[in-house]
């Protein structure tokens, strides 16, 4: 059975309002009576009921911090680098792996009004205006992150992924020399996969080059390679692959070297995400680069205005760079 303040007080012989005032760092008591109390607390193991606290609390230092998956490098750097910025501002983060699932988002959102979370860092396709509504309505101060609608009236950051995969694509097609091109994306609906797709086709349009098919997979090296190795059983006259993430494009690699084909000599690739994979990979992949190395200080700091302007809505839109490794070079003479 787990101890509780009326257990501590009666053992220390004080009153569980004093017990309460240690715990909680209020004052009012004596060294002699704190060191007694704490005593008493290590000897039963006692953990305060954290929900409870934050129930009685005005204001959380807690934030809700929703993700698709953690299986995808990108997500699992991005979640490290707002937890860390977190951490400096003082704030714990609770973290919510969705999978992308809309039941286990609404489970997540209805933790989040019960715990009363200070505020909810979002990424996902699946929490919508209604849902954003329902956070604030419970003084959750939400902010959406690339992925979720950046229409709505709350604080939102977006990456301007149409130019992103733009860039690549023209790179592609004027410094690669690649003219018989392939977009590999993310799963249908997607809407970043969606965006980098209207970049790429607009390059392609631009600089007269051939699209020659859309195809679908999921943001995994596994699906990237099941992918590109289907295509090469029908389709061996492409000399170019955009993709719509570093991990597909990680699975590209390898199935060009399965195919007998090289990079980037017969095939040039790239990636989106500049994930720290990407870096390593044989050839290393050349990429956008969609967020700063600093993501999780902007992040933060694009909360707590959003805190003190009383959730008025604060918009960021972030500019993607190429980061230009071996994959897209051209061929050798």
């Amino acid at each position: 059975m787990m101890a509780t303040i009326k257990d501590i007080a009666q053992m220390s012989g004080v009153s569980t309002a004093t017990v309460s005032r240690i715990i909680n760092q209020k004052g009012g008591a004596s060294e002699k009576t704190i060191k007694k109390v704490n005593a008493v607390i290590s000897r039963l193991g006692y953990e305060p009921d954290f929900v409870a606290k934050t129930l009685s609390q005005k204001a959380s230092d807690l934030i809700a911090l929703l993700v698709p998956n953690l299986t995808n490098p990108f997500f699992a750097e991005l979640v490290s680098s707002i937890e860390k910025a977190a951490d400096a501002h003082g704030y714990r983060v609770y973290l919510c792996n969705s999978e992308d699932d809309r039941d286990k988002v609404e489970y997540y959102l209805k933790f989040m009004c019960n715990i009363r979370v200070r505020g909810a860092i979002i990424n996902s396709l699946y929490v919508d205006e209604d849902d954003l509504e329902v956070l604030s309505s419970r003084g959750i101060v939400p902010l959406t992150i690339d992925r979720a609608c950046f229409s709505h009236p709350y604080a939102a950051m977006a990456v301007n992924n149409v130019s992103g995969s733009y860039q690549a694509t023209k790179y592609l097609i004027q410094e690669g020399h690649s003219s018989r091109l392939v977009f590999i994306s993310g799963p249908q609906g997607e809407k970043s996969s969606e965006d980098r797709y209207e970049g790429y086709l607009k390059a392609i349009n631009k600089c007269s080059a051939t699209h020659v098919a859309k195809l679908y997979s999921d943001f995994s090296v596994s699906e990237g390679y099941r992918t590109a190795s289907d295509l090469f059983k029908v389709r061996r006259d492409i000399d170019g692959i955009v993709c719509s993430d570093d991990a597909i494009a990680l699975g590209v690699l390898r199935a060009v070297a399965d195919a007998g084909l090289r990079v980037p000599e017969d095939i040039r690739v790239i990636g989106y995400d500049n994930i720290e994979m990407s870096r390593y990979s044989v050839p290393r992949l050349s990429t956008v680069n969609q967020l700063p190395e600093n993501i999780g200080d902007l992040v933060l700091d694009m909360f707590e205005k959003s805190v003190e302007a009383g959730n008025k809505p604060q918009k960021n839109v972030i500019e993607p760079h190429l980061v230009i490794r071996d994959t897209s070079q051209t061929r050798s003479a």
